[in-house]
């Protein structure tokens, strides 16, 4: 069966059932993790051993009364906006806002990603790193910083060795100074998705534990942070984590993982515990830095959970909605059914979820995701050769990629999926690719935003580009059943920069699993011709005319999208050496 889940050689299940987190938590030791500390401070615990004096200027000084004031203005910005925050705590997007305006929302928090990293892996390094964090907000640990107000100057401005780093900052400070309430001060309001009430699983990301001591540094606090600013751009699931003086919140799925010493150097290893349908271990990732830059490593792990977490609740979310009858169906649940049927590509399955999909647009019109997934079907109906009357088909799927866009602009899937129609279907492929780069900007761990992304390139001429995104997409998702798709435009590629052996057989793997995927059987046999192997190309040509009775090479010149002739025409004369009329 194609369309299945793989669970990681070795793992074993856990026994939670259908406990919650915390239950699962206390059962099971190994997942416990230290969380943050609550931030209500304990009158009676030993003095913090960091304070902040806010006054005419920034002071942060440790318990003896040294000076441990971090260089750079961003860094003591973040300090002082902290301290001033009702109950010390701000949403990482106000504080990105406040201090890189100009910057879009993306560049802003991975900027604050790093000036949290350097704070933490400074100055404020150990038992002084002041710092709480989770998906959504920063806040200062009670049990370690103290906040103080100084004396102020009359006259003199709060804190003017913060102004004139950004206006909306020095804005901000101005609000402060008078007592008004700050812009934003209260939690924004989640966006609009894209329809209502749609559910959304729920996972459950935990600390990242240290267990190699003070030899990694903070490795595990940048792993976690990378981490859980991966998983929001994610639309499919909602991130929830611990939260300070609360109680654990209930997950359908749990994220949990450590950094320990292998072989004298230091590891991630992450698991993925399916806590709400068994405890089982969904899989299990373990890597290695390759060179002493822990950012860019964290990154590259939370870029491979990110990828796996989705792609592994997209697989779990649709047996489950197979369950439910399709009168019951929500249109979520009736996009989430039809997925194994869009990948396996057998014919009367395929239509079939292209009619269902049709019924979720027209229940829920406004449900993203639901447009998304008509568009690629429609891209793939034409791609198949199945498209009785192409003209509407074409225009569905352009009405379709647009409305995901409307409805979701910030969804990377619904983009990459537009920017596949404007390019494939369409020959737009400097819109494709504005398109794929806008997917990758937001989620840059997407392996089909790199797939469509590596097609895009290859259409304008990048083969080389378009090359390292395809393996990119791989990378991200190693053993996924629908790496077909990935691997055809690989192999495509490969055969347009004249690597035809390779071409060949890469095809040939990827017709092993996926035996009627048309773009494979194109590369294979243009590759072949290439080759001069056309008794061996003859089966493949057979394959490819018992499912695209029409397929001609006039009609795929007209429908190929190579902006290069030289594409098309060693394309085109592969396939006419190796028998294609």
């Amino acid at each position: 069966m194609i369309f299945r889940r793989f669970v990681h050689e070795g793992t074993a299940s856990v026994g939670v059932g259908n406990a919650s987190a915390r239950h699962a938590l206390e059962r099971f030791p190994s997942l416990h993790s230290v969380g943050p500390a609550p931030p209500l401070a304990d009158l009676t615990a030993p003095p913090a051993p960091l304070r902040l004096r806010l006054g005419d200027t920034l002071q942060v000084l440790a318990a003896d009364g040294s000076s441990l004031l971090p260089g750079g203005a961003r860094p003591r910005a973040l300090l002082a906006l902290l301290a001033l925050a009702p109950g010390h705590v701000m949403p990482r997007r106000l504080v990105a806002g406040l201090l890189w305006s100009g910057a879009e929302l993306r560049q802003g928090l991975a900027r604050l990603r790093d000036v949290l990293h350097d704070l933490r892996h400074g100055l404020l390094a150990g038992d002084l790193d002041p710092f709480g964090a989770d998906a959504s907000s920063l806040w200062l640990r009670a049990d370690r910083v103290a906040v103080e107000h100084a004396p102020r100057t009359e006259g003199w401005p709060l804190l003017p060795e913060l102004r004139g780093i950004d206006p909306q900052l020095d804005d901000w400070l101005s609000r402060a100074e008078t007592g008004a309430a700050p812009p934003g001060a209260t939690e924004p309001r989640a966006p609009d998705r894209g329809g209502p009430a749609a559910r959304r699983p729920s996972v459950l990301v935990m600390p990242v534990r240290n267990l190699a001591g003070s030899r990694v540094g903070h490795l595990d606090a940048a792993v976690n942070d990378a981490v859980l600013a991966a998983l929001s751009a994610l639309r499919s699931v909602a991130v929830v984590v611990e939260v300070p003086g609360r109680p654990v919140p209930a997950a359908d799925y749990l994220l949990t993982g450590n950094i320990h010493l292998s072989e004298n150097q230091p590891q991630a290893v992450l698991r993925f515990v399916d806590a709400a349908g068994g405890g089982a271990v969904l899989w299990s990732l373990a890597a290695a830095p390759d060179a002493a830059r822990p950012a860019a490593f964290a990154e590259e792990v939370a870029a491979l959970a990110c990828a796996r977490i989705e792609h592994e609740v997209l697989l779990l979310e649709a047996e489950r909605a197979a369950l439910v009858p399709l009168n019951e169906a929500t249109a979520q649940e009736m996009v989430l059914r039809v997925l194994p049927d869009i990948y396996r590509l057998e014919r009367d399955a395929f239509l079939r979820a292209g009619k269902i999909l049709g019924m979720a647009v027209r229940r829920d019109p406004r449900l993203a995701a639901a447009q998304a997934w008509l568009a690629y079907w429609n891209i793939l109906l034409v791609g198949q050769g199945w498209a009785t009357q192409e003209r509407e088909v074409l225009a569905a799927a352009a009405a379709a990629a647009e409305q995901a866009v409307l409805l979701d602009p910030k969804d990377a899937r619904g983009l990459a999926i537009a920017g596949h129609a404007r390019g494939f279907l369409h020959h737009q492929v400097p819109d494709a690719l504005s398109l794929c780069r806008q997917a990758l900007a937001i989620n840059p761990s997407l392996p089909a935003a790199w797939t469509f992304s590596g097609m895009a390139h290859a259409y304008s001429g990048e083969l080389e580009t378009g090359r390292r995104h395809l393996l990119r997409a791989l990378q991200l998702l190693p053993r996924n059943p629908h790496a077909f798709f990935t691997e055809a435009g690989l192999a495509t590629v490969e055969m347009l920069l004249g690597n035809h052996e390779a071409a060949a057989e890469m095809a040939r793997a990827v017709l092993q699993m996926q035996p009627r995927f048309t773009a494979a059987l194109r590369a294979r046999i243009a590759a072949l011709g290439h080759l001069g192997r056309e008794g061996e190309a003859r089966p493949a040509v057979r394959a490819l005319l018992e499912i695209d009775p029409g397929f001609t090479l006039q009609r795929f010149r007209r429908a190929a999208p190579y902006v290069r002739r030289r594409d098309i025409d060693h394309f085109l004369r592969g396939l006419r050496l190796a028998g294609v009329a």
